[in-house]
């Protein structure tokens, strides 16, 4: 199969928040965009308006989309804030009860406007993308800038693979890898190292990248 590799630089205008780890009462933002979110932020995706169960389908919604794939995307430059929220908890029950007078309080570490998350999309189609997409719990808008690949050799062996992977959509698992902690809902790799696959490898103008082929959301959930 011929494939069209796709590098997309994801701007940030907004704050970047989402909970990976919630420390007493801070909740952090690990450094960078899970695969799965930026599928739905591009479209490819589709879930329901109310989920009344808070349950999660990504089986449903994910395994479909074969035509293409984005990797995670992994933070190439930018800054984190550590801001402050007081909040009133919600209180629905209508008999009247003396309040004590404290907001819930907390912090949350976050990303600045102007940090730079970088992916790539490997496709058997020619693809259009958005200019902007929204991304976290605030739904920061996100400028996206899109590079063609100006080669892409198809080869099999031995490869390295820096940029960030998602263990649940690999074909084959690699031998050596480091793991991004914080990663939910899947487990995410960096520095994978596989002995003998079919991968290829991508030039753009300014850097040259090995990523393995036939990746696929969920292709190790049965």
């Amino acid at each position: 199969m011929q494939y069209t590799v796709y590098r997309c630089d994801l701007t940030l205008h907004d704050y970047l928040f989402f909970a990976s780890t919630e420390r007493g009462k801070v909740a952090e933002t690990s450094p960078f965009v899970h695969n799965y979110a930026l599928t739905y932020a591009l479209g490819w995706a589709s879930t329901l308006w109310y989920n009344a169960q808070q349950k999660v389908r990504y089986r449903d919604e994910l395994r479909p989309i074969d035509s293409h794939y984005i990797t995670p995307a992994r933070l190439i430059h930018g800054t984190s804030a550590l801001i402050q929220y007081n909040t009133l908890s919600e209180r629905l029950r209508v008999d009247k009860q003396r309040s004590i007078g404290y907001p819930d309080w907390g912090f949350i570490k976050c990303f600045r406007p102007d940090t730079l998350f970088r992916a790539y999309v490997l496709s058997s189609t020619n693809e259009m993308f958005p200019c902007y997409i929204r991304l976290g719990k605030f739904m920061a808008k996100t400028k996206l800038d899109v590079v063609a690949a100006t080669s892409v050799t198809q080869k099999q062996g031995e490869c390295k693979v820096s940029h960030i992977l998602n263990w649940n959509d690999l074909p084959k698992k690699p031998e050596a890898f480091n793991v991004q902690v914080t990663s939910l809902p899947t487990r995410l790799i960096s520095q994978a190292f596989f002995p003998n696959i079919p991968f290829v490898h991508v030039a753009f103008p300014d850097e040259e990248v090995d990523l393995p082929v036939q990746m696929g959301y969920l292709l190790d959930i049965q």
